[in-house]
């Protein structure tokens, strides 16, 4: 499965909850009242989330709930060898109420594979009870029949993430190790459609697809479903590094941005575009901050046995939920005070690189599995960043008029 949990939901954000409006208050403008004399106010998504980082208000929460799994993934980034108590789903049931007293918007079932939880369904419904916007992260193997009605009629998902490893069998079951995933994959992709299901399809880019992502784009708009590419292959959470063995070349990843551009340019006249992943629920966020990114300031992640970590990428636990709640984590972690104070020192650190540090897409938390240090520079950003400098370039002599 991919691990992050995609871009966020662009547009305008309503609410009339309290935080929330103070939240607004610092963020956005007014609109006139509506009915029955409250105000209502609209901003855009990306204005909220930049308040959320810049002071610290808990946004968007992903849940590991469980590290069972149907499939046998190659390079699945989960620690296997992490022991410990698994939450209960009395606990599970006051982490949700606690974070809805906490107004956090958005929250994410992932593993493992979330639906081999027993309390899925359970946690699922009351996730929506609560009124969060919940996204579920699977490999979709058991989505189909009566689950796949359950899961819509009972938790009725804002969506659900996919993983896609390949256009064939032959390179998508090679990733599963379960022969027959692919050509299930794809029926239960076609049920949940007809059922109304939102669906995304999430694919980390490797050696073993890097060939065939044009197939898996042509793929995906067959099924009229969109695609997002992760460019990037993560050591294990346990600091294993074999996963690396399958990174993609840099061959594969001036492809993908190539692919990227090509499709840009072909959306102007209605064609699908190609979305690229480095990031998180919280999605981009172009207002000026003092912080790099809201890993910690705006969200955390929650492993099986309630760890807590300031995102699913940075396993730097902060917390546990069996010794105190979530409020009391969030307000006073010594952790999280640090790793806030280090999203600060990343966003100078970076900064430092130059006009063209955006491109490097710096993840933190990718910094300190590959390099041991959130602030060290790391081999796949830096290819990222020179693979888009050079097909920028191409384009820019591309689109240069021609002189007879």
């Amino acid at each position: 499965m991919d691990r992050r949990p995609g871009g966020g939901v662009r547009g305008e954000f309503h609410h009339t909850g309290p935080r929330r409006a103070r939240l607004r208050r610092r963020a956005g403008r007014g609109r006139p009242a509506g009915a029955g004399g409250r105000e209502i106010r609209a901003v855009s998504l990306s204005r909220v989330v930049a308040t959320a980082w810049r002071e610290n208000l808990l946004f968007s929460v992903l849940l590991e709930l469980t590290y069972r799994c149907n499939l046998d993934c190659f390079f699945c980034y989960n620690d296997l060898a992490l022991k410990g108590e698994p939450l209960s789903r009395e606990q599970y049931f006051r982490l949700l109420a606690d974070l809805r007293e906490m107004e956090v918007m958005n929250l994410t079932l992932s593993g493992g594979e979330p639906l081999a939880h027993p309390d899925f369904l359970a946690l699922g419904a009351r996730a929506r009870e609560l009124g969060f916007v919940v996204r579920v992260k699977s490999n979709g193997h058991a989505l189909r029949g009566e689950l796949a009605r359950r899961v819509r009629d009972e938790i009725d998902p804002f969506l659900i993430e996919v993983s896609l490893h390949g256009a064939t069998a032959a390179t998508h079951d090679r990733q599963t190790r379960v022969p027959g995933s692919f050509d299930r994959l794809l029926a239960n992709l076609r049920e949940l459609r007809d059922l109304g299901l939102r669906v995304k399809l999430n694919s980390t880019l490797t050696r073993w697809n890097e060939g065939e992502i044009e197939g898996m784009l042509d793929l995906a708009d067959s099924l009229g479903l969109p695609l997002q590419v992760d460019p990037e292959v993560t050591p294990r959470d346990d600091g294993d590094r074999e996963p690396l063995q399958v990174a993609p070349s840099r061959e594969g990843v001036l492809r993908l941005f190539r692919l990227q551009f090509a499709r840009g340019r072909a959306a102007e006249e209605g064609a699908p575009e190609v979305q690229v992943a480095r990031g998180g629920d919280d999605g981009t966020v172009p207002t000026p901050v003092h912080k790099h990114c809201g890993a910690g300031s705006s969200g955390i992640a929650i492993d099986p046995f309630g760890n807590v970590y300031p995102c699913v990428q940075w396993r730097r636990p902060v917390g546990n939920l069996h010794q105190q709640g979530i409020g009391e984590i969030w307000r006073g972690s010594a952790g999280l005070a640090e790793v806030r104070e280090l999203t600060v020192q990343v966003k100078e650190r970076i900064g430092a690189e130059g006009p063209g540090s955006h491109l490097l897409n710096f993840c933190p938390g990718s910094a300190a599995a590959h390099a041991g240090s959130p602030l060290a520079l790391y081999p796949a950003a830096v290819q990222r960043r020179e693979a888009l400098e050079q097909v920028m370039e191409e384009e820019r002599k591309t689109l240069l008029p021609v002189v007879r």
